[in-house]
């Protein structure tokens, strides 16, 4: 019975190690405290690990973990979550397009240079993430960190394809939202 837990234990590390830096990635941008990232996580590869028995071997390990990290980051969030902790979007009424913004040439130089907006608003991207709905930051952190399809956020959220393109919109133009005023608050595009 030993050598049969070695074994799990052997095979579950194998499956995790490349992701490590992912998972705690997705964890840091989707829980509400961000001193609870490791307990978090922690507590999700626990659970993983308790029914690693359950995972079918050759099949999406990293769909399978993500989603039991992404159960214990809900989980954790709803227990955390004071009650009347006010949301700091509001909808957004149509989805600003870069293109209103910044004039074409201006739209050139940051293409070819985005740190001249970047490198000043990571604070401003963190705050951006958190103040996003649960199910749109969980769309986008997946899409984003974890590269998954739209198929597979399907099934780590237990939701439709297209929900998860539906959120996955929401977020993006949300985040959008936040970026062009932060540019304007910054004074961005400058006039030659």
């Amino acid at each position: 019975m030993l050598r049969s837990d070695s074994e799990k234990a052997s095979r579950f590390l194998r499956h995790l190690e490349p992701l490590q830096g992912a998972l705690e990635a997705y964890c840091r941008n989707n829980v509400n405290d961000p001193g609870a990232v490791e307990d978090v996580l922690q507590s999700a590869v626990a659970n993983a690990f308790r029914d690693f028995h359950l995972y079918v071997e050759n099949t999406n390990f990293r769909a399978w973990i993500f989603k039991y990290t992404n159960l214990e980051i809900l989980n954790w969030n709803r227990r955390a979550r004071p009650a009347d902790r006010p949301r700091a979007l509001g909808e957004v009424a149509s989805p600003m397009s870069w293109e209103a913004v910044v004039d074409e040439r201006r739209w050139e130089d940051l293409v070819k240079s985005p740190e001249t907006v970047l490198d000043d608003c990571d604070e401003e991207i963190t705050n951006a993430l958190r103040d996003l709905p649960e199910l749109e930051r969980s769309v986008l952190l997946l899409r984003a960190i974890g590269d998954f399809k739209y198929r597979e956020i399907g099934e780590i959220l237990d939701m439709p394809v297209g929900s998860v393109m539906g959120y996955l919109g929401r977020a993006r133009a949300h985040l959008r939202h936040r970026l062009v005023e932060y540019c304007r608050r910054r004074g961005f595009p400058r006039r030659p």
